[in-house]
């Protein structure tokens, strides 16, 4: 039949193929013995993070964005932490599906925070016709959640975050993975230049700040490294009650 040729099959027979796998999240059966020990400290934990969601899923479904950068203004902020919690948050939401992709390359933390086992290296992958689609793995634990999350650092992390190869496999993947919301996790703003390579693959951005540490000149410093970088939906202040 016309339009069923030996040309459509490679693509349809690869999309087939791919097969996430499962597995159980150590961070999230922590904390839900932690929610049965101490309810109320967690349930100022969850509302927290649910009116974050709340109001950043406002915003992005309003503007069409699906792409939301959590960058950590410096290294002890916090960043993985607030993008982990704020992508189970998303997750609860019935209807709503989330992939956190943790795109510190140079230093990846998703996979260690979860307590699951992270995946092969991001550059691997860009040779494989399955490309990133195959490094991803659902959470047993929350079904709307899915990871893409490396299990080992890549030498010249920023070079690779803006190879053309890696910027046409995450629009690839974003395209082709059924998640309304893609959550990256990025390097420290103030470190290297990792965390600026990362930001053009984001819609719109969530800075993270260290409630404890952070000074006014490094939130100066990141205003100033933010010009032309995709809009700032908002900062959180991290650690300031600890």
């Amino acid at each position: 039949m016309k339009g069923q040729g030996p040309d459509k099959l490679p693509a349809q027979a690869t999309a087939l193929e791919i097969v996430r796998r499962k597995v159980s999240s150590k961070f999230v059966r922590r904390e839900a013995a932690l929610a049965a020990s101490d309810a109320h400290h967690a349930r100022i934990i969850a509302e927290r993070f649910s009116l974050l969601r709340t109001r950043i899923l406002r915003e992005m479904r309003n503007r069409g964005w699906t792409r939301l950068a959590v960058v950590p203004v410096t290294a002890d902020a916090g960043g993985t932490y607030v993008a982990l919690n704020l992508s189970l948050a998303i997750a609860r939401q019935p209807h709503t599906q989330v992939a956190l992709i943790d795109l510190n390359l140079g230093n990846p933390g998703v996979a260690e925070l979860m307590g699951v086992p992270g995946c092969s290296a991001i550059s691997a992958a860009l040779r494989d016709v399955q490309g990133l689609e195959r490094l991803v793995f659902n959470i047993h634990e929350v079904p709307n959640l899915s990871v893409l999350a490396p299990d080992r650092p890549e030498a010249e992390a920023a070079e690779l975050l803006q190879d053309h190869m890696l910027i046409e496999a995450m629009n690839s993947l974003h395209h082709r993975h059924p998640s309304e919301i893609s959550v990256l996790d990025t390097a420290p703003l103030l470190g290297a230049d990792a965390a600026l390579a990362s930001l053009p693959l984001a819609d719109a951005l969530l800075l993270v700040a260290d409630g404890q540490k952070g000074t006014a000149a490094d939130m100066a410093e990141a205003e100033r490294l933010l010009v032309g970088m995709p809009p700032v939906m908002g900062i959180v202040l991290n650690k300031a009650e600890d």
